[in-house]
């Protein structure tokens, strides 16, 4: 039986190890006829994979060594590679890291086969070393095709997870995403682990009571701070060997943050409350990070969460234009934007999105949350550019009652650009009206607790 969530949002009941504690809302009557159907069909559902490399034009992996050069495109075969079934997906989820580059760039990432959108996926300067966690709509052939600008780079491609495109898969265990208003779970500048050092890594483990059994995965915004040389954080389950994949990586002295849909699995070590969902985080180089909770991914048996629709990418907002933001951000400056009606239905709560801040004056970090809810800004980032960098980052966020969210900029000015790669939904228009309009319905449980271990191992 599902359990009945009523608040969007996540309520820390402290950073120390916490006894497990008991629910206290009342369960909600047997799953309805329509929401055990839904449970059946796979379409939109989230299916998690290990960590796997599709493309590296340093070693000719998925292309012909090379670096990419500008106005160039690479058409990766996805579909059938690296977990990915060879049929049946409709978007995959990348990590796309650029390392390099001779001129200040972009790429873009799209179906295959389609006109290349004006739109980007991952912005980066000169001499650059970076990544950013990229949704996209495979395109003919199960192909996805990767754009680049300017000058020349070379590319690194890791997919960490499909979306179904229908109800095809034989595999029905299908996930569904449960948003979450985004909330700092851990900091080791202040929670006292300090500074990990190079080679080392922290376990995490974070504590949702009764509902621990059904969580999947996590969905983090990860940020290192301040690292002491060049270098990557790899989050994973921490079961087996480290991944060779990287989930963020970054450049001396930078603060570089990335989404990351991470696995979980339960937690039975002394530190821990038993069964909770654990991950793991590596660290090459010396570094702070800090990481923050931005929805979970279910085991596919609770029924009622979201589904995904992917897009072709779609610029909602260009500040430079007047576009969707009329004009850049100030210091402390909140806008609002409103997501056009054409990607819209009745059942949309949520939107998946890249988010592009452009030549900040000084450096500074961008807040993404849902508007129309009277919300304050959450402690939680999601863009750290330093001044002078045009910098991208994913951001999965939900939309309240007037379809819109909110954006952010601390310090200096700053134009922002947001693209839209997809949308959540609810199966059932009515979960997703009472979603919209009161912040009630089937929503994401809350965190009761959370406890770390660090480790100086290699």
């Amino acid at each position: 039986m599902r359990r009945f969530r009523t608040l969007l949002g996540v309520t820390l009941a402290g950073a120390c190890a916490l006894a497990v504690v008991p629910g206290t809302a009342s369960a909600a009557p047997a799953v309805s006829q329509k929401a055990a159907a839904a449970i059946d069909d796979t379409t939109g559902a989230y299916y998690p994979l290990a960590p796997a490399r599709l493309l590296d034009t340093r070693s000719g992996l998925g292309a012909p060594t090379g670096a990419l050069g500008a106005g160039k495109k690479i058409d990766l075969q996805v579909a059938g590679r690296g977990g990915v079934p060879s049929a049946g997906v409709g978007a995959v989820v990348l990590n796309v890291t650029v390392t390099g580059p001779t001129m200040n760039s972009y790429l873009t990432a799209y179906p295959a086969g389609e006109a290349r959108p004006s739109a980007s996926s991952i912005n980066f300067p000169k001499g650059w070393l970076g990544s950013n966690n990229v949704t996209v709509k495979l395109g003919t052939g199960g192909k996805a095709s990767i754009y680049n600008h300017l000058g020349s780079t070379h590319v690194v491609v890791d997919v960490v997870g499909f979306y179904a495109a229908d109800n095809t898969l034989t595999n029905r265990n299908g996930s569904e995403f449960w948003p979450v208003t985004p909330d700092r779970l851990f900091d080791t500048r202040s929670d006292g682990t300090g500074k990990m050092p190079a080679g080392s890594w922290i376990d995490y483990s974070v504590d949702f009571g009764a509902d621990n059994p059904g969580i999947r995965s996590l969905v983090i915004n990860l940020t290192a701070v301040a690292p002491a040389n060049a270098g990557f954080l790899t989050a994973w389950s921490g079961a087996g060997t480290r991944p060779t994949s990287s989930t963020v990586n970054y450049g001396a002295g930078k603060v570089v943050p990335n989404l990351a849909y991470v696995q979980t699995r339960p937690c039975y070590e002394d530190w821990c409350t038993p069964g909770a969902p654990m991950f793991r985080v590596y660290t090459s180089q010396t570094s702070h990070f800090v990481t923050d909770l931005v929805g979970l991914i279910d085991d596919g048996s609770w029924g009622g969460g979201l589904r995904f629709k992917p897009l072709s990418p779609t610029r909602i907002a260009d500040s430079r234009y007047g576009q969707g933001i009329p004009a850049a951000l100030t210091p402390g400056a909140v806008r609002t934007v409103t997501t056009p009606a054409a990607l819209l239905d009745e059942t949309t709560v949520a939107l998946a999105m890249n988010a592009t801040a452009v030549a900040p004056t000084s450096s500074t970090v961008i807040t993404v949350w849902p508007a129309g809810w009277g919300d304050p800004k959450p402690m939680a980032s999601n863009l750290n550019p330093a001044a002078g960098q045009t910098v991208s980052g994913a951001v999965l966020s939900l939309i309240g009652p007037e379809a819109g969210f909110n954006v952010h900029n601390l310090s200096g000015t700053t134009h922002m650009i947001f693209d839209v790669v997809g949308t959540f939904y609810f199966l059932d228009p009515a979960a997703a009206l009472a979603a919209k309009g009161a912040k009630a319905g089937t929503t994401a449980p809350a965190v009761v607790g959370t406890t770390s271990r660090a480790s100086t191992g290699s």
